[in-house]
């Protein structure tokens, strides 16, 4: 019986909207004329999305594996720093610590989205991530990939 197949079955759910969120990012950086509010919003919107799902995956882990969700004010970070450790006898660490500081940036990028109006969004916070999300979300899918790996062998 394979203890692990929802947990597996929840990422890779996730792993298909991150692929749709980069696709969906190609989109509206072609959509869209450098220098637009339209541009600045539809790209916010989808860096956003992206890390919120990153999240929902590490929030799986720590829920099903660890057995613990990180509590306080902090709890978003404390969360992907976990993921980044291995957990004694229970798991490897699920990125490395070169992942983990890509997704730091998209987390800071979230709370910043959630927390300004879209007229005080810049590009310049924007742009950077915008261009570093295929590679960021290679990268996870990769390091995904072996610890779903762990998880079949298991």
């Amino acid at each position: 019986m394979d203890n692990f197949a929802a947990l597996r079955a929840d990422i890779d759910r996730e792993m298909r909207n991150l692929e749709r969120l980069s696709q969906e990012l190609v989109r509206v950086l072609v959509a869209t004329t450098e220098g637009t509010s339209a541009r600045v919003r539809a790209a916010g919107s989808v860096i956003h999305d992206f890390y919120t799902g990153a999240e929902k995956i590490f929030r799986r882990i720590a829920i099903r594996m660890d057995q613990d969700l990180p509590t306080g004010e902090d709890w978003h970070v404390q969360l992907l720093h976990r993921m980044a450790v291995s957990v004694e006898e229970i798991r490897p660490a699920v990125i490395d610590e070169t992942l983990e500081n890509q997704l730091e940036e998209y987390l800071r990028f979230r709370h910043l989205f959630r927390n300004i109006y879209g007229f005080d969004l810049k590009w310049e916070r924007c742009q950077p991530l915008a261009e570093r999300m295929d590679k960021t979300f290679g990268d996870l899918k990769e390091q995904i990939g072996i610890f779903e790996n762990f998880l079949s062998s298991i």
